[in-house]
């Protein structure tokens, strides 16, 4: 099963909400118009790594949005997975999934960012990034 973009905004607000925001206006329409509530949140996990790592998700929009969404969960379970997405979106060049990945993996507490920048602020500095990145997946996190 293959997640919409919707669908994975849907799948964040889910994943929020098991964490326990309550979300605003929006976000609580989203879900009460949902079909993917009825989805316990660890299957609903399943079904988006599934799809990234059986390359389901060819889209770059998407896959970043199931990233994005992945995100929102906080599992740690998920850092070895993070890592391996990150490498395979060094190698493709990927600059909007680079960053992230970066930003989940440090919102899990992984070192991801040098010390001299702050990751939220990262978004447009794809060199910036791309170094982190490859600094990370070498050190001694791995």
């Amino acid at each position: 099963m293959a997640l919409t973009i919707d669908q994975m905004e849907e799948a964040a607000f889910i994943f929020e909400k098991e964490n326990g925001n309550a979300g605003d206006d929006y976000s609580r329409k989203v879900l009460a118009e949902s079909i993917l509530i009825k989805y316990n949140v660890d299957h609903l996990e399943k079904i988006i790594v599934d799809g990234l790592n059986d390359n389901i998700y060819i889209n770059s929009d998407l896959r970043v949005s199931a990233y994005w969404t992945l995100s929102k969960r906080f599992n740690r379970n998920l850092i070895a997975s993070f890592k391996g997405w990150l490498k395979s979106e060094l190698d493709e060049g990927n600059g909007a999934a680079i960053y992230q990945i970066l930003i989940a993996l440090g919102n899990m507490g992984e070192p991801v960012f040098n010390a001299d920048r702050e990751g939220g602020s990262s978004v447009y500095e794809i060199d910036l990034n791309v170094r982190d990145a490859k600094t990370y997946l070498t050190s001694d996190n791995l």
